[in-house]
């Protein structure tokens, strides 16, 4: 049984810097996946805000666009 054990620990000792290294990717990836969605849903809220404010412009324009008079 001792030799299955030292077998097993020689695998392990050989796996756990691979495993270290596959734990630090998966944080690293789920950080990007995070800042990834954290900007799209900014980038979603400021065209949502600016919404009304271009309808607002588009009638403001209009507007003065009616009233304009062309003198000659």
């Amino acid at each position: 049984m001792t030799d299955i054990q030292a077998r097993l620990a020689e695998i392990n000792a050989r796996a756990e810097p691979v495993l270290e290294g596959y734990t630090r990717l998966h944080a690293a990836v789920s950080k990007a996946i995070t800042l990834i969605l954290t900007l799209a849903a900014v980038g979603v809220l400021t065209f949502v805000s600016f919404a009304p404010t271009e309808q607002q412009l588009k009638a403001d324009a209009l507007s003065n666009q009616e009233q304009l008079t062309w003198q000659k």
